[in-house]
């Protein structure tokens, strides 16, 4: 029979629905939509790789339950249309029995409501937005949510860099941008006990290529009073360096803080020395692994890629983790003797109340009943800085610190 399943898919007539039932018979298939193409290209394709690194590393361990595990990955090209369209695909017709992806809390919103319809976990892959996981208690994010970056971005800047009056520039048409800057505004008057320690802010939109206008206010407010840092969350990396470039181009120097959608090789490659000593918070630094787990997670990398992985590739890297460990933890009696509705609710089941170890970082959620944003992770924060053109690791926050 499997022979047959094998020989009618390569012959392109074999069902979706026939796969997914072969799929559930001799192997684990888990689904991902990891854009390639449009606006978050960048970010989908870093966290692929990832994801294939963690497909490989399974693999090479047995599986899960001594089954190979696959990932049918939907390129959406960063479409939200298309994501829907991918969303239904994945839950209905190849009928996989958890998810991961999708780079940015308007593409999650895309798919989120089309998961939790389907009583399928959606673990969101690299967006921060702490709100994401309110379309569903199938919904989760795989990353540390913003309320938590934003804090301990601002507890670094005010504690390690030893900043007191800054100014900030965000997205206001993004709200991982507009979120994370308000969280990180509010914990910084904390720490710092000044009320007025936001000295300036500048908005701009996603998509814009010219911040001159923004750009020189803040260099006529900066020759009016001492400003210690600048905070820039931009949602997509492609941003930070236009800005770094300009605001070289207009002399202005000023110590910068970037938040993790920043995070990639192409601030370096299109920066260049506009982006020397920007520091960076983030999800993980390829120099400074922290953990055995992230140790083999940067040699498969590097093996696989000849390259070494960023923030993006440890979070494509840690949700293939994340879900392969939830499964792992109901056990191989009981998955068999379940049906597929009773294994997607068991997977959402397990990733709450699984403590995280094979992920790059440990990582756990928080009690539902109780936290201000559930089903978002709960993780340590890295600081990494540019320096000689690479992106090196340069602190650390604890999630037990804030």
């Amino acid at each position: 029979m499997k022979k047959l399943f094998a020989m009618l898919l390569a012959l392109g007539l074999c069902s979706l629905s026939a796969t997914g039932a072969l799929a559930a018979e001799d192997k684990i298939v888990l689904g991902s939509i990891w854009d390639q193409v449009g606006i978050a290209a960048p970010v989908g394709q870093s966290a692929y790789r990832g994801s294939q690194v963690a497909i490989e590393l399974l693999n090479e361990e047995g599986g899960i339950f001594g089954r190979k595990v696959e990932l049918y990955n939907i390129d959406a090209q960063s479409d939200p249309t298309l994501i829907a369209n991918a969303a239904v695909r994945l839950t209905n017709e190849l009928q996989v029995p958890a998810a991961m992806g999708l780079e940015d809390d308007s593409l999650a919103s895309a798919a989120g409501p089309i998961f939790q319809k389907a009583k399928t976990v959606l673990l969101v892959g690299t967006a921060t937005t702490p709100t994401i996981p309110g379309m569903g208690d199938y919904i989760f994010i795989n990353a540390f949510g913003d309320n938590i970056q934003g804090r301990a971005a601002a507890k670094y800047a005010a504690s390690k860099l030893g900043w007191k009056k800054v100014a900030v520039i965000w997205d206001n048409a993004s709200a991982y941008s507009t979120d994370i800057t308000k969280f990180f505004a509010e914990a910084f008057k904390e720490y710092t006990k000044d009320p007025d320690a936001i000295v300036h802010q500048e908005m701009y939109q996603t998509g814009d290529t010219n911040f001159t206008a923004q750009l020189t206010r803040l260099k006529r407010v900066m020759s009016q009073q001492k400003i210690d840092g600048l905070l820039l969350s931009p949602p997509f990396p492609q941003d930070a360096p236009i800005i770094a470039k300009q605001m070289a181009s207009l002399g202005i120097k000023i110590p910068v803080l970037l938040t993790d959608g920043a995070d990639d090789q192409s601030i370096i490659e299109v920066g260049g020395p506009a982006v020397e000593g920007f520091i960076v918070s983030t999800h993980f630094a390829g120099d400074n692994p922290m953990t055995d787990n992230g140790n083999k997670f940067v040699t498969k990398y590097k093996e696989m890629f000849q390259s070494e992985p960023g923030a993006f590739e440890s979070l494509g890297y840690d949700a293939v983790r994340t879900l392969a460990e939830a499964i792992a933890s109901i056990g191989q009696e009981k998955w068999d003797s379940m049906d597929l509705a009773a294994k997607r609710t068991a997977i959402r089941d397990a990733i709450q109340t699984t403590k995280f170890t094979t992920t790059t970082l440990p990582k756990s959620y928080p009690d539902p009943a109780t936290a201000p944003f559930p089903r978002v992770s709960v993780k340590p924060i890295v600081f990494k800085v540019v320096k000689d053109g690479q992106r090196i690791f340069h602190g650390s926050v604890m999630p037990e610190e804030l």
